[in-house]
């Protein structure tokens, strides 16, 4: 698989999540341990069992330069699944970042580091090693189903899942979304004409009862946030 990392530029998790309409977006509680964090890549994944983390070892022995670690660890916050040490591996053997549906240790210290790290928090209890977890099989993380090698994406918001053979579509969309929310941002948020049609229709007001679906959603997003 060819991942090209300037295909991502200028986009952000909130287009790319609009792009997927909400879908493959794991839940909030998984932000990044530094808020100007930013992490992109194919997705390494390791899935914890009984707390063991010996799996963490065996990702950071096996995966390539540039891989995401994705460790699905339901969401446990009784220990920690990484700390200094496996984030100085990490960085050391080229890996993009690591995503973990858990805790993590040693905060201050990966906070000076520049590492992408995302979690649910941190607690100082260590994990178990009982050799029972596996690496690289589908799994789900933050509440998202995520298989080896869909693409990875991290920011302040948090974390998205790009399935792989969806990428040049959510890709393509995401683009066009950034790139109307740029025309609003400099052109209608700042001319009154366009700001009142924009609010206009952004609330609803001249919507026929057929431009909205079941959920009263207006089916033309022109003009939503």
């Amino acid at each position: 698989m060819n991942f090209d990392i300037h295909e991502w530029k200028d986009i952000s998790s909130t287009s790319l999540s609009d792009a997927m309409k909400g879908l493959q977006t794991m839940r909030a509680d998984i932000k990044p341990l530094k808020i100007t964090a930013r992490v992109v890549g194919p997705a390494y994944t390791v899935q914890i069992v009984d707390a063991d983390c010996a799996a963490v070892f065996r990702a950071l022995r096996d995966a390539r330069p540039g891989d995401v670690l994705v460790i699905a660890a339901q969401g446990t916050m009784e220990a920690a699944f990484l700390g200094e040490i496996i984030v100085t591996i990490a960085q050391t053997r080229g890996l993009a970042g690591i995503i973990v549906d858990g805790c993590i240790r040693d905060t201050q210290s990966i906070s000076a580091k520049d590492f992408p790290v995302f979690s649910k928090g941190a607690v100082p209890s260590s994990p178990a090693i009982n050799y029972l977890s596996k690496v690289q099989q589908t799994v789900n993380c933050g509440g998202v189903v995520v298989h080896p090698g869909d693409f990875v994406y991290g920011d302040a918001d948090g974390v998205v899942i790009v399935p792989q053979l969806e990428k040049e579509e959510v890709l393509a969309k995401a683009k066009a979304k950034e790139k109307k929310d740029l025309w609003k941002l400099k052109e209608v948020a700042t001319d009154v004409a366009l700001l009142e049609e924009f609010l206009t229709k952004a609330c609803g007001d001249n919507q026929k009862r057929a431009d909205v679906d079941l959920k009263g959603e207006i089916k033309d997003e022109t003009y939503l946030a």
